[in-house]
């Protein structure tokens, strides 16, 4: 009895020594690259722009595209994937949102008190579940604020009231 345990312990530990498969993770980001320096050079009133999604953080994608002068990026999503990008694989897609209160080309209105941006009206561009917050991330776009773009949770939002026409006054 005493050689099956002894086997049996033998075993448990060359179970728990033996070595596991690595799991590898990485940050994909969705950026919105502009270009700058057509901008400054043809005087445009809009940038041309446009959407990517990556592996590398914006800065490091900005320096090996030229640089601060020639491009700027935003970000508009950023989540983990699993796995590995080398060999030019695929980077994962971006997670979709969980029972999501908004949904992109809403109206909402910040409601995050005591915020520079608080009261501010714009579009939603992007909607998403962040695993590690456990929430839903609302990327909103305001045209009316040079194009300001802000990220925010569900809860610092509520849907925009329909404007009110203006009438004119009784003469």
């Amino acid at each position: 009895m005493n050689r099956r345990v002894a086997f049996a312990a033998l075993a448990l530990l060359a179970i728990l020594a033996a070595p596991r498969p690595a799991r590898a993770e990485y940050r994909a980001y969705e950026l919105e690259v502009v270009d700058t320096l057509d901008c400054r050079l043809n005087k445009r009133d809009k940038c041309r722009s446009a959407r990517i999604t990556t592996a590398m953080s914006p800065d490091l994608y900005v320096q090996s595209n030229g640089g601060e002068d020639r491009i700027s990026t935003v970000v508009l999503a950023t989540w983990m994937c699993y796995g590995d990008t080398s060999q030019y694989r695929e980077i994962c897609p971006r997670p979709g949102p969980r029972s999501p209160k908004f949904n992109a080309g809403d109206e909402v209105r910040v409601t995050l008190k005591k915020h520079i941006t608080e009261g501010w009206r714009g579009k939603v561009e992007v909607v998403y579940h962040d695993d590690f917050l456990g929430a839903n991330v609302v990327g909103v776009r305001f045209a009316d604020r040079k194009n300001v773009y802000a990220r925010y949770f569900e809860k610092d939002l509520a849907k925009a009231e329909a404007a009110t026409p203006q009438r004119e006054p009784p003469r």
